[in-house]
């Protein structure tokens, strides 16, 4: 699944003029029809400790987050994975899993076929009792050099280079970087230096950082396997949600990741105490290694982990809501705005966004999106109290943005139109927008409209 820090940006479809009023979605069942493929469950066996519970109370859950953000840049950053594409002219070696499938692995000359094949056979069979499903093929597991990583994270960036533009551009008119500030190049830095597993539902092929079989990395493949896993069950390449003017490939993404950190915790809770204690120490070393990790923005590092951190409380959530039923079927389908994944409850309830129609730009436009829950809360943070962000953002029910390149100045300039679930939660959002907006050099136009409409440059 490649990684998004944002939603993707859409072209522009809405005319000039007065905007039409928001359009409030039904209600469906408070829970979703299952609509998962028939499945075949394996026998679960206890696991060890589970990643951090549901957040029942929202509150609750928005306080342990915000303390995850920064204790965790390892921990969540370090797992990353990308959509790449590679070609494979290395010795191969094959094992046979408990099913009597063969899983093909590939190594560097450091380390022997059959240790990385029984490896994978082993932390497969711990994927496979997790998850209660069972590998329907052969992965394609090999390990690979720091070198053969950065050319092939080198030819993944090239193509995500268009949309780490279009976040640029987000946060450098909102002030959440300064107008200056190169983000295709911070982002550059975090794929150099934190790195470790790519798993590619296009190819079915899945390589991971290490020349031996530590416990780290070994962790990593627990991560991994449960993409490759996920990806036979559910096919994983969603193609359509990358071209999506909405928050569906941020949400989706968060679902993915979300399973696999959840499996991954569980194994590193099965291994020793020196196991564990040496895969903790490894991670920090990758970090230390990579000193310039830390001099980038808070908020880059957030978006970039959000997926990590927020992921495993919403599967979490999903098997408490209805055990694995439940979380398959959101995989068929899934959360659609990042409310539901701060939220569960509102994806279980099927809460969707308000149809909010696109504002106009004062030049031609150059982006449009969805700010949504998550930038909203980037946007509040330290300007606003923060019961006041939880008590705006609680009500937070659609948006629609525009961006477009002042010419007489060469600034970069964002129009966002909002509404809340409710004509009162309009009021507090906007409220809350208003009081960001004076110490932003934002204009809030209309806050007591339905919808509101807020314009920021950079």
């Amino acid at each position: 699944m490649s990684d998004r820090s944002m939603p993707p940006l859409g072209p522009p479809y809405a005319p000039r003029g007065a905007l039409p009023p928001p359009i409030y979605p039904g209600r469906p069942p408070t829970r979703w029809p299952p609509a998962p493929p028939v499945i075949v469950p394996v026998e679960p066996e206890p696991a060890g400790a589970l990643p951090p519970g549901p957040g029942a109370d929202r509150g609750d859950r928005a306080v342990r987050r915000r303390a995850l953000v920064l204790a965790s840049i390892g921990s969540a950053l370090v797992v990353i994975v990308a959509l790449i594409a590679w070609s494979d002219a290395t010795d191969r070696g094959g094992s046979e899993d408990a099913a009597g499938t063969t899983t093909t692995v590939t190594t560097e000359a450091s380390s022997a076929p059959q240790d990385l094949g029984a490896a994978v056979a082993e932390i497969e069979r711990f994927v496979e009792r997790e998850r209660g499903l069972p590998f329907r093929q052969p992965v394609d597991v090999r390990l690979a050099g720091d070198a053969e990583l950065a050319q092939l994270l080198a030819e993944d960036f090239a193509k995500e280079r268009g949309s780490m533009l279009e976040l640029q551009e987000v946060l450098r008119a909102t002030g959440l970087v300064s107008p200056r500030f190169d983000v295709v190049g911070a982002q550059q830095s975090l794929l150099d230096g934190s790195v470790l597993g790519f798993y590619d539902p296009e190819t079915k092929q899945l390589v991971v950082r290490g020349a031996e079989l530590t416990p780290f990395v070994r962790e990593t493949l627990a991560h991994e396997l449960t993409h490759a896993l996920d990806d036979q069950w559910f096919d994983l390449d969603r193609p359509e949600l990358d071209t999506a003017d909405d928050e569906t490939s941020f949400a989706f993404t968060t679902l993915v990741e979300g399973d696999a950190v959840h499996v991954q915790n569980a194994y590193l809770a099965s291994l020793s105490v020196d196991e564990q204690s040496e895969a903790f120490a490894e991670e920090q070393q990758l970090l230390f290694d990579h000193p310039e990790l830390f001099a980038l923005p808070e908020v880059l590092i957030e978006l970039v982990q959000e997926p990590y951190l927020e992921g495993p409380f919403v599967v979490q959530d999903l098997l408490d809501a209805g055990d694995r039923q439940q979380l398959d079927s959101a995989f068929v389908q899934p959360p659609t705005t990042s409310e539901q994944i701060f939220d569960t409850q509102r994806y279980l309830d099927g809460e969707g966004a308000v149809d909010v129609p696109a504002p106009v730009p004062d030049a031609a436009a150059s982006n449009r999106g969805v700010l949504g829950v998550l930038f909203f809360q980037e946007l509040l943070r330290g300007a606003v109290p923060i019961s006041e962000v939880d008590q705006a953002l609680d009500g937070w029910g659609g948006d629609h943005y525009v961006t477009w390149i002042d010419t007489a100045t060469g600034t970069t300039c964002l129009r966002d139109t909002f509404v809340g679930d409710s004509p009162q939660d309009t009021v507090e959002l906007a409220t809350a927008i208003t009081d960001w907006a004076s110490g932003a050099g934002a204009i809030v136009d209309a806050p007591l409209a339905q919808p509101a409409t807020f314009t920021v440059c950079s």
